[in-house]
């Protein structure tokens, strides 16, 4: 399955990327597309059905309290986004948030508010929302498929959590849903008998399935009052691309960034040991061109040589003919990579025996890591994923990281549908996306001998720095004046950040309490304490594997504002910049 659908992501036509010092959105003329003599003949959907292939099916699942209102999350603007009337190419699934009551059905007005504000505080209801999900897979799923999950707050929570559902109990087929709270209690076990269990079901009544994209804003770090954990996908192959849209400016403790997590080499052998081997016919002689054994054949002289001094009965040369037989067939069967991976270290797997299984899973499974990508951006949590304005403002900060969500799902060509009428309204040039997917670089600025700023960190005006310098107190900033090439987002950057401890004096109440944090050190282990946080700001641990991301848009604010975010970078390299 894992080579098939590999071996599909490969044929897929490949955007290319290119670099543009135009702002795309002034871009009307595409070469390569249908037609790049009037911007009227642009597809009204991207990328354009003829060159469409398979199908998508794409789930999204909304913050705490968020659904179709007055001011809408980026998951409902990312959803308007989306072609959804034609179900043999793409098909779309929406989830209102935790405390909207989605799977309650009480019995009156006063017992659903009831039933919604505890829901809200104790994700009572977390079960329901990641099953529901899964029973939209199971109805819908067949081979070749790509699935994409999207999510906000603890609706990225959801979406993270039913990844690591389809990974550790795989996908049922249609039309089981007796089965569905049998696999939920199972994923929830996360000792070694629960993937044990796990595992056995998964081989006896589930697919294996692959998740193409996960794209979610700000994913919370616990889900209610009271922690509430679910295993996330804990291998490097479930996922293909996974993007994460992280706040800066956050700073409740219930809110503190769950960023990717590792997982260590047992949790790894955990989850490859429900997965279903792939058998292999073994091959016959004829018709093997011996002549292709010629090459490395002295390698295999010690492995069918036999001690004639210590064979002390006699005649063994027919199990030695058998023997040599076995060998070319094995090596007519590819079976010397496994030497080859052992040779440049892929080979040497531990095993996991003693947890209910062996490891299934192919070298290529094995070789393939997530893409990984989590970019900070300025502002607190609704201002990354959405809900802080009313939908009539023209320019707010969630703006930016959604179409970012969008660039990056034509860079990682997702194949989702876009409806090109929708991009332009949220400031994206579809003429930007596809069929070359353009990179806006900004025009350089004009050499500046003085350039003043105002900086919050000294209380002084800087002068005279080389533009390459960054200016005292403040790391990050560099001297040279900043200009964004999409007016978008420099017309967004400048919007103002909605705290919510400003805002709702009564999260204040959780401040003042003890309540658990975790950090994933360098060596895969987890470090859990309690703190008062008060306030506290989100630290950005130092992660070699993972580089800091952070978007432009925030150095622009730093330089038009003198904003200086609230995260702390912790022991990291200079973050890199992207747009």
């Amino acid at each position: 399955m894992a080579s098939e659908l590999m071996t599909t992501a490969t044929n897929r036509p490949q955007p290319a990327v290119i670099q543009t010092s135009i702002p795309a959105a002034t871009s009307s003329k595409v070469p390569g597309s249908p037609s790049s003599t009037t911007s009227s003949a642009f597809p009204q959907v991207v990328p354009d059905l003829v060159s469409q292939t398979g199908r998508n099916l794409i789930l999204c699942f909304d913050g705490t309290g968020d659904q179709y209102d007055q001011d809408n999350s980026n998951i409902v603007r990312f959803v308007q986004l989306l072609k959804k009337d034609d179900k043999s190419k793409q098909m779309v699934y929406y989830q209102a948030g935790i405390g909207t009551g989605v799977g309650i059905k009480p019995t009156n007005k006063f017992v659903s508010k009831v039933s919604r504000a505890v829901d809200m505080a104790l994700a009572t209801g977390l079960s329901i929302h990641v099953r529901a999900g899964y029973e939209f897979l199971m109805q819908n799923y067949s081979e070749g498929d790509r699935i994409s999950l999207f999510g906000f707050s603890r609706g990225a929570y959801t979406a993270r959590a039913l990844a690591g559902m389809l990974h550790k109990v795989g996908l049922l087929p249609a039309y089981n849903h007796e089965q569905v709270p049998f696999a939920y209690k199972m994923f929830k076990r996360d000792d070694p008998e629960g993937w044990k269990m796990s595992n056995g079901f998964k081989r006896a009544f589930c697919i294996d399935v692959k998740i193409d994209f996960v794209g979610v804003f700000d994913t919370v770090n616990s889900v209610g009052i009271i922690p509430r954990e679910l295993p996330f996908a804990k291998s490097n192959y479930l996922i293909r691309v996974f993007r994460h849209a992280v706040a800066l400016d956050e700073r409740r403790a219930k809110f503190k960034a769950n960023m990717w997590g590792r997982a260590t080499e047992e949790e790894e052998m955990l989850g490859a040991a429900g997965k279903r081997g792939v058998y292999v016919r073994k091959k016959t002689l004829s018709g093997v061109n011996i002549s292709s054994f010629v090459k490395g054949w002295e390698e295999l002289v010690d492995r069918v040589k036999i001690d004639h001094n210590k064979d002390k009965d006699g005649p063994r040369k027919e199990k030695e003919g058998d023997k040599q037989e076995q060998v070319l067939e094995e090596r007519a069967d590819h079976d010397l990579e496994r030497e080859e991976d052992e040779k440049s270290g892929h080979g040497s797997i531990p095993d996991v025996s003693h947890h209910g299984g062996q490891d299934c899973s192919t070298p290529e499974e094995r070789d393939h890591e997530t893409d990984v990508k989590e970019v900070w951006f300025a502002g607190a949590h609704c201002d990354v994923g959405g809900g802080s304005v009313p939908n009539e403002t023209k320019n707010d900060l969630a703006r930016i990281p959604l179409r970012w969500m969008v660039r990056e799902c034509f860079l990682n060509n997702t194949g989702i549908l876009f409806h090109s009428s929708e991009l332009a309204e949220i400031g994206l040039s579809p003429c930007s996306l596809w069929p070359i997917v353009k990179i806006p670089t900004p025009p350089t600025p004009p050499p500046a001998a003085e350039v003043k700023h105002e900086s919050e960190a000294t209380d002084g005006t800087l002068v005279d720095s080389p533009p390459s310098t960054p200016l005292p107190g403040n790391p990050l900033l560099p001297l040279a004046r900043l200009t964004l090439a999409s007016e978008a987002d420099a017309n967004d950057a400048i919007m103002p950040i909605y705290d919510q401890l400003t805002i709702a004096k009564w999260w204040w109440i959780l401040e003042a309490m003890p309540l658990r944090q975790r950090y994933q050190r360098h060596d895969k282990t987890w470090r859990t304490w309690f703190e008062i946080n008060m306030g506290g700001p989100r630290k950005i641990h130092g992660q070699k594997r993972f580089p800091t991301y952070v978007h432009r848009s925030v150095l622009y604010r730093m330089q038009e504002l003198g904003y200086v975010p609230r995260a702390e970078l912790l022991a990291n390299p200079s973050p890199i910049w992207v747009d």
